[in-house]
């Protein structure tokens, strides 16, 4: 039994997006993509509810990169994720998790992990950026409430990926 097995129960707890039945066309595909792409641009907009108004975006530099948008549910961006698959596509390169990516099980399992250290990353670096200062509540009673805003917006940005590979002209 690998370490990876040992996770499977957490898989079928998390949701998932489900493939399409057919393949889709050109025009469903740029539907879903322009559907994700106009909530991407309305959540990136929706403040974070107790953030101080003296916060300074310290990682500007670096929003672009990472698509975050300071202050906001989803400041973030896609840093959890991209930190994730980073770090199975080591871990399975390097050959310290033994994986075949051919076969479906093996795929399941590595998609599976992915997504679960996507979600830890994301309230990782959310608890970070709020208990270092860099996302200051206007008063500690609002420290886990900043938190868990992050986390939610940052679970969003993995689900909406999910969406974008599977219905849209996502890199899957």
């Amino acid at each position: 039994m690998s370490a990876l097995d040992s996770l499977k129960p957490f898989y079928s707890i998390l949701p998932q997006v489900s493939n399409p039945e057919k393949k889709l066309g050109f025009k469903d595909k740029l539907k879903w993509t322009g559907i994700i792409l106009v909530l991407y641009f309305i959540l990136a907009e929706v403040s974070l509810y107790g953030l101080s108004p003296t916060a300074i975006d310290q990682f500007a530099q670096l929003r672009s990169v990472m698509a975050g948008s300071f202050g906001s549910i989803l400041t973030l961006g896609i840093g959890p994720i991209v930190t994730a698959s980073i770090v199975m596509q080591l871990l399975v390169g390097g050959k310290l998790i033994d994986l075949d990516l051919s076969a479906q099980e093996d795929k399941a399992a590595f998609q599976g992990t992915q997504k679960l250290l996507a979600i830890i990353f994301t309230l990782f670096e959310g608890a970070v950026l709020v208990l270092t200062g860099s996302l200051p509540p206007i008063s500690g009673e609002y420290t886990v409430i900043l938190i868990l805003q992050m986390v939610l917006g940052g679970i969003m940005i993995i689900y909406m990926d999910e969406v974008v590979s599977k219905w849209g002209f996502g890199s899957g």
